[in-house]
């Protein structure tokens, strides 16, 4: 009598545990997007930029004069993109494709000219470059936390 109580109790716990339990809710991702001109004439660093100088200098080495042109934020839900437009007209989709083993999966397309899928971790930020720009070349600064 005394294990089919204990039982009982044990089954009417659990119960109420998963009852009332919420499935875990999808993680969000914040994005921010930096479009910057970079050229080689002249040597100027736009002070808005001063958090990505080091690397900007060490991975566009060429390239002298760096200047904010736009500045976006968004969150995306897991599955869920977001297209913007580049200062040049193409357009830039980003789409969130869940955490794997504590990396954002986060699918970047430009225009039909690129597309991709990277890993990336909460607060790092990487950069898309290739797409002239006026008498340069926009460099892409991606944030995802």
């Amino acid at each position: 009598m005394r294990t089919l109580l204990n039982t009982f109790l044990t089954l009417t716990v659990l119960m109420g545990v998963f009852a009332f339990a919420r499935p875990a809710a999808a993680q969000d991702v914040t994005v921010r997007v930096r479009s910057i001109a970079a050229t080689k004439q002249g040597d100027a660093f736009d002070s808005k930029l001063g958090d990505l100088k080091n690397e900007l200098q060490k991975a566009f080495g060429g390239y002298s004069n760096f200047q904010l042109i736009d500045d976006n934020s968004f969150t995306l839900q897991q599955s869920q993109s977001r297209t913007t437009e580049l200062p040049g007209g193409t357009q830039l989709t980003l789409t969130f494709h869940g955490v794997t083993a504590d990396l954002l999966r986060i699918g970047l397309a430009i225009g039909d000219q690129f597309s991709t899928t990277l890993r990336a971790s909460r607060g790092s930020t990487f950069f898309q470059a290739g797409l002239d720009y006026k008498n340069g070349m926009l460099i892409l600064a991606i944030t995802a936390k």
